[in-house]
């Protein structure tokens, strides 16, 4: 299974897809469509022991979709953390996690080490990106300007706002400390020695 990309060759990040669709006043209720589609098609996916983090971000989305169709309380990287860390748990809970450690071609927080192993490993996952890259290829128009396609501005070059493994609100949920890392030039477990000699200095 490969990454979504549009007609004119240019590979993509999903979140890509959701940002432009969720940003597009014309598209949003047409993006909610597809995400009810897919929210019906994996209610017994994500009953599932190891999809509970999944369940929280989903319900997260789904309100967001639902009650702010119109765009005019949350902004894109309102999105984007919650997205983050939906597929985040996609990837820990169908075991994508673990391809991403053979996978040495991308950094800890962009969208290709989050989002193309899950897509592999998830065949719902797959068929949602697919669904939202038709929907892009039929309703946007087909000219390719400013660095974009098919009007899409790539967020997922910048990279993550989180880090794969990471919460908004805590270092990390799952595991990992990337955000942490890419914020600090100092590692937690730097940061944590060094209070403890500035305390016995007291």
């Amino acid at each position: 299974m490969g990454r979504p990309s549009l007609d004119t060759g240019g590979e993509i990040a999903v979140i890509d897809l959701v940002a432009h669709l969720y940003s597009t006043k014309g598209l949003r209720r047409d993006l909610c469509a597809i995400w009810d589609r897919y929210s019906a098609a994996t209610t017994e996916e994500r009953k599932q022991k190891g999809f509970e983090i999944v369940r929280n971000y989903h319900s997260q989305l789904t309100r967001m979709f639902r009650d702010d169709p119109d765009g005019e309380c949350l902004d894109i990287d309102d999105l984007r953390s919650v997205w983050e860390e939906f597929v985040d748990a996609l990837r820990d809970a169908t075991g994508a996690s673990e391809a991403y450690s053979d996978n040495e071609k991308y950094t800890s927080n962009s969208y290709q080490s989050l989002e193309k192993p899950v897509m592999k490993r998830n065949e719902s996952f797959h068929k949602l990106a697919q669904d939202l890259n038709e929907l892009v290829l039929q309703k946007s128009p087909g000219s390719s300007r400013g660095g974009s396609t098919h009007g899409i501005q790539r967020i997922s070059s910048k990279g993550m706002l989180l880090g794969i493994g990471c919460s908004s609100r805590e270092p990390s949920l799952r595991g990992g400390n990337e955000w942490a890392k890419m914020k600090s030039e100092m590692s937690p477990e730097a940061l944590a020695k060094k209070l403890e000699r500035t305390a016995g200095d007291k």
